[in-house]
């Protein structure tokens, strides 16, 4: 409680003091917020961590340590939480030194964010730890680590979602009738629906690890069945199929090489690998696609910028189709001229690539934004469906899982 509740607290009331001094425009002022963050960092690291950060401490930092060696959520050897931690307090510092104080402040919430991370990893441990049904012997001390754990995190998941906190707290809080009675793993699949809530992904959590491998229940949240990760991606929800929309792409590439150019306009235009509920997702329809009458990313940003400028709200199919149906600045290529031919699959394929899908991923941020603006948590999980689907556009499918895979996506061009 002291580590979690006292101290955790407090490390955010320097950071919201450091704004405050910096808002005051008094330079003489904790020099102008900079005193008051660097009391934050030493309240979250404290004097035994030394100055490499390798000794042995008992504040938050040593605990982010010791919970990313259980979550394999380590960064050659140290944990990433601190080190997010670290940049963007020293982020906070830059922007208070600047006088650049509302930035300063929209900084505080990512490191919020991060510094809830240990305490959730903890609290998973110990759901774990706490269940009879996989442990044995005096239950107690684990129970009330579990607890400790929970209750520092628990107004923060009560205010993102009351009956997940309160399910937590019946299964977690000390003393209770019947602890754990809804099983660990039911205990963790309830937390794991507030991560996006809370402002991190099943990526900065983890999977806790028992003798190097995570019980059932406890892996990775979104890596497992059908939520494989995208080239370093943990998504949260199934983009596998979103993700092959390269393979229609490789297949548009070989068959224009091959200068069959009706077979490239079959797949362009009719798709082949990427699902969708009730048809096949294409290509063609991320320049073409329509809603309520109108092109569906009208209204947004880029895509009017675009539309503008190509006077065309489908320009990018427009660049494509003048490249698989001969026509525009092909009207006078010849068939038999190889370079006419070469030329004509350049255009095809780098405009859906570079025009087609880098324009609906961008789209698909925005429809992000939007979900979450309307605030409906059925919408798209609340955005976060539709930022998966973001990833798994510009990354692709044949990258695999580290994202050294063969992909043709633009996650490959810009390798």
């Amino acid at each position: 409680g002291a580590q979690y509740q006292n101290t955790w607290m407090y490390i955010i009331h320097e950071m919201e003091d450091a704004v405050a001094d910096c808002r005051a425009g008094d330079l003489t002022a904790n020099d102008k917020g900079v005193k008051a963050i660097d009391e934050a960092w030493v309240f979250w690291a404290g004097s035994l961590e030394g100055t490499e950060g390798t000794g042995n401490g008992v504040q938050m930092y040593a605990l982010a340590e010791k919970r990313a060696a259980n979550f394999a959520t380590q960064d050659h050897g140290k944990a990433v939480v601190n080190r997010k931690v670290l940049d963007n307090i020293n982020v906070m510092r830059s922007y208070l030194k600047t006088g650049l104080c509302n930035a300063a402040a929209l900084t505080i919430s990512t490191v919020v964010s991060q510094m809830t991370v240990p305490l959730i990893q903890g609290t998973i441990r110990y759901a774990y730890h706490g269940d009879s049904a996989v442990q044995s012997g005096d239950l107690k001390k684990g129970r009330a680590e579990g607890w400790a754990f929970l209750a520092a995190a628990l107004p923060q998941i009560n205010a993102c979602d009351s009956g997940v906190a309160a399910m937590l707290r019946s299964n977690m809080e000390y003393g209770v009738a019947n602890p754990m009675a809804a099983g660990y793993k039911a205990v963790v699949a309830e937390l794991q629906t507030v991560y996006s809530c809370l402002g991190f992904t099943c990526a900065d959590v983890g999977g806790y690890l028992v003798d190097g491998a995570s019980p059932d229940g406890l892996a990775t949240c979104g890596t497992g069945a059908g939520s494989s990760v995208v080239a370093g991606y943990a998504p949260e929800s199934d983009v596998s199929e979103h993700a092959k929309i390269d393979l229609d792409q490789l297949k548009m590439e070989t068959t224009t090489d091959a200068f069959d150019w009706a077979g490239a306009k079959k797949v362009y235009t009719e798709g082949e690998f990427s699902e969708k509920t009730s048809s096949m997702r294409t290509l063609q329809g991320f320049s073409t696609a329509t809603k309520d009458g109108q092109p569906k990313l009208a209204g947004q940003k880029y895509f009017d910028m675009y539309r503008t400028y190509w006077n065309s709200a489908t320009y990018a199919d427009d660049f494509v189709m003048q490249g698989l149906d001969k026509t525009g600045i092909f009207a006078s290529a010849s068939d038999s001229d190889a370079g006419d031919n070469k030329a004509r699959a350049e255009i095809a394929n780098k405009g859906a690539q570079y025009q087609n899908t880098w324009m609906y991923i961008i789209h698909e941020m925005e429809d992000a934004v939007a979900d979450c603006r309307a605030g409906d948590l059925t919408a798209n999980d609340k955005g976060v469906k539709a930022i998966d689907e973001a990833w798994a556009f510009w990354a692709g499918s044949l990258e695999g899982a580290d994202g050294t895979g063969a992909g043709v996506q633009m996650y490959a061009l810009a390798e």
